[in-house]
């Protein structure tokens, strides 16, 4: 039971960020004298930077054999706790952006756009060497570690 209910939370975490963002949009969206642009962009680097940082970090560093597992990689090694460093330091990076300008929001979406675009290239080196096509591989998150960085460029792009 322990088992499917973290598999299961694996698999939905690369969507917490997704819906954190469209409800808190929405939310600021209905207040008065809010800025569409500016608040989705906000909404977006603390949701799919900070908290999705957050959970991924403590999801790497305490659940790391279920996490390894989904990727298809060996567990009980030194990289899970690496990993979720970084995913916890981008995480610290996203929710603290929004109180310190422009440039710190550039810098936080250009660290984590570093490190999720460069893990998507070694899920695709996993998918084509080892045809690996576990879904913490080549599902859900290999999406996210592509598009979201990407689009967060593109938005920074147009509101700042």
């Amino acid at each position: 039971m322990r088992d499917r209910i973290l598999r299961t939370a694996i698999a939905l975490v690369p969507f917490v960020g997704l819906v954190g963002t469209i409800v808190m949009t929405v939310i600021d969206a209905l207040s008065p004298g809010g800025e569409l642009g500016r608040d989705l962009l906000e909404n977006s680097v603390l949701w799919m930077i900070g908290v999705q940082g957050w959970m991924t970090g403590c999801g790497h560093m305490f659940f790391g054999e279920p996490i390894a597992e989904s990727i298809g990689w060996p567990s009980k090694t030194p990289w899970q706790w690496e990993v979720g460093l970084a995913s916890l330091a981008t995480g610290v990076l996203g929710v603290l952006a929004s109180g310190f300008g422009d440039e710190f929001t550039l810098a936080t979406i250009l660290a984590f756009s570093v490190f999720y675009l460069g893990a998507a290239v070694g899920h695709v080196r996993e998918m084509v060497t080892r045809r690996n096509f576990k879904a913490g591989n080549a599902g859900p998150i290999f999406f996210f570690d592509v598009l979201v960085p990407v689009y967060l460029i593109v938005l920074y792009t147009v509101v700042a």
